[in-house]
C-alpha cells in the first residue's frame, strides 16, 4: 500500500502542515513533534514526493555532493579535495549550485530520513562518492528512484542512475604486468582494500587475470586501504613473497616501510596516484586517477540526467606511471 502524507499526520497526531515542515527541515518545530512524525514516517514506508518538492522550490540547478568519510585513512584530504574541487569547478562553469554533505559509516541514518534530509535542502541530483557494499540506506536512497544520482566507484546503472569511474580492473592488471616478470616471479601478495567494496572486487579481478596469464601462487591480504594494517600485515608475512602489489598507495607506503624495517627489497606497486607517494617511494610504479577530472564530469553527468538523460556507465582515463618527487616541485 502506498502512504501520502494525509496518512502520516493522522498517525502521528499533527496537521499535514506540520509533516511538511518536519520533512523540509523547518525550524521552530519540537522535537517531540519531530520523533513522532518520523516514527510515522518509518512504520508506514512513507516516501516523500521528490519530484514535487523540487519543482515547488524552483531548485532544479541544486546538486548535492555526497562524500563518505573515514578519519582513519592518511589520503582522505587530498582525495576528497580533488572531488571537491572538480564539482565546484564545473558547477561555477556551468552556473549550477552545489553543496557538499559528508557521512560516516557510524551515521546509521535510514533511508527515509536520508531522502527527507536531501529533500529539505531542495537538491534535485546527489553525486555519491565512497559507497561500500555496507552502505545499505544509501544504496536504498540510490534505487529508489527520488532523485537523479551518479555515483562514483560503484556499478549502479538504471533510468536516473548513472556510474562514473575508471576501469580499475584493467588498471590493477596493467600496474601489476608492469613489475611482476613471469619467468623470476612466482610468490605474489596482494594488498586488497575493504572486503566490502565495489573498487576492492573490480581490483582483484585485475590481479586475478594477470595470475591466469602468469600462472603465479597469488595470497590476497584484506587492508581496508590502511597503511598501519599493510605495515603489519608485510613485516609478518613479507618475507615469503617475490612481489607485493598494493591496491591503494598508502598500503604500498606501508608495504614499503616494512620492508626496510625487515631490511629486504621487494618490487612494490600501489594505486591512485596521490602526491605523498613521490616523497616517500620515489620511482614506484602506480595507477594514477584524475579525481579532479572523475568529479567534474560527474558533475557533467548529472547536467545530462536533469536534462531528461538517461543512466549509463561513464569511464575515465587513467595512467599508469612514477609519481616523483622532482615532478611535484616543478
Amino acid at each position: 500500500m502506498v502512504y501520502t502524507i494525509k496518512d502520516v499526520a493522522n498517525k502521528s497526531g499533527v496537521s499535514i502542515g506540520t509533516v511538511s515542515k518536519v520533512l523540509n527541515n523547518y525550524p521552530n518545530v519540537s522535537e517531540t513533534t519531530k520523533k513522532k512524525v518520523m516514527e510515522a514516517v518509518r512504520e508506514l514506508n512513507y516516501i516523500p514526493n521528490i519530484t514535487a518538492s523540487n519543482l515547488s522550490s524552483k531548485k532544479k540547478n541544486r546538486i548535492a555532493l555526497y562524500i563518505k568519510t573515514n578519519n582513519n585513512r592518511q589520503w582522505i584530504d587530498e582525495i576528497s579535495m580533488q572531488y571537491i574541487l572538480g564539482a565546484f569547478d564545473c558547477a561555477k562553469n556551468d552556473g549550477l549550485e552545489i553543496i557538499t554533505v559528508f557521512y560516516k559509516d557510524s551515521d546509521n541514518q535510514k533511508t527515509d530520513e536520508i531522502i527527507a534530509y536531501f529533500a529539505s535542502l531542495g537538491v534535485s541530483g546527489i553525486i555519491v562518492s565512497g559507497i561500500t557494499k555496507d552502505d545499505t540506506s544509501v544504496i536504498k536512497l540510490i534505487e529508489s528512484g527520488q532523485f537523479k544520482i551518479c555515483v562514483i566507484d560503484a556499478p549502479f546503472i538504471s533510468d536516473n542512475v548513472s556510474s562514473i569511474m575508471i576501469d580499475h580492473t584493467k588498471g590493477q592488471y596493467e600496474v601489476a604486468k608492469k613489475i611482476i616478470n613471469p619467468s623470476n616471479d612466482h610468490n605474489i601478495l596482494y594488498l586488497a582494500g575493504g572486503d566490502n567494496g565495489y573498487v576492492t572486487d573490480m581490483r582483484i579481478d585485475g590481479i586475478k587475470k594477470l595470475q591466469e596469464e602468469y600462472s603465479f601462487n597469488l595470497d590476497i591480504d584484506y587492508c581496508n586501504f590502511s597503511e598501519l594494517m599493510a605495515y603489519k600485515t608485510v613485516l609478518e608475512k613479507g618475507l615469503d613473497y617475490d612481489v607485493i602489489v598494493s591496491a591503494s598507495d598508502m598500503m604500498a607506503i606501508g608495504a614499503i616501510n616494512a620492508l626496510i624495517k625487515l631490511g629486504v627489497f621487494k618490487k612494490v606497486s600501489g594505486f591512485d596516484g596521490i602526491t605523498l607517494l613521490g616523497y616517500t617511494a620515489n620511482g614506484m610504479y602506480t595507477c594514477r586517477q584524475d579525481f579532479y577530472t572523475i568529479s567534474y564530469e560527474a558533475v557533467k553527468e548529472m547536467e545530462s540526467l536533469l536534462n531528461n538523460g538517461y543512466g549509463r556507465m561513464v569511464k575515465i582515463d587513467h595512467d599508469i606511471c612514477t609519481i616523483r618527487h622532482e615532478n611535484i616541485m616543478t
